[in-house]
C-alpha cells in the first residue's frame, strides 16, 4: 500500500507541474486606452478677433502671436499677458485645419472685419 500510494502521489505532482505553464498562459491581462477623435477637416474654436487668439476646446490649446506678432505660438495656457483678452468676445468657428493660424487671413476677413462693421 505504501509503494501505491507513493506512485500516485509521485503522478499527481507529475501532472499538477505540467498544468501549471497552461494555467499560467490563461491569465488575462486587461489594458485601458482613451482617444480623442477629431473629424478630419473640421476643428471646432473659439476665436478672439481683437487680438487674434484662438482656443481649441477638444484639445483645450491656444494659439496665438507672439509679442512681435511675427511667430504663432501654441500652449495650453496663455501668457498671463493675454489672459484678460479672453474673458469675453469669442466666436465660434469651424475650420479645415488643426492649425487654425494657417487660415488667419480668412478668418480675419470672414469674422473680425464683419464685426468691425456691426
Amino acid at each position: 500500500m505504501n509503494l501505491r500510494t507513493t506512485v500516485f502521489t509521485a503522478i499527481s505532482l507529475a501532472v499538477a507541474t505540467a498544468a501549471l505553464p497552461v494555467l499560467a498562459q490563461q491569465t488575462t491581462t486587461t489594458e485601458t486606452t482613451t482617444t480623442t477623435t477629431v473629424k478630419k477637416g473640421h476643428h471646432r474654436y473659439v476665436y478672439y478677433g481683437d487680438h487674434d487668439i484662438y482656443f481649441a476646446p477638444e484639445t483645450k490649446v491656444y494659439y496665438w502671436r507672439d509679442s512681435d506678432g511675427a511667430e504663432w505660438q501654441s500652449g495650453v495656457a496663455l501668457p498671463e499677458t493675454f489672459r484678460g483678452y479672453i474673458s469675453t468676445g469669442g466666436i465660434d468657428i469651424d475650420l479645415d485645419t488643426e492649425k487654425p493660424y494657417e487660415r488667419n487671413e480668412w478668418v480675419i476677413e470672414h469674422y473680425k472685419k464683419s464685426r468691425d462693421h456691426d
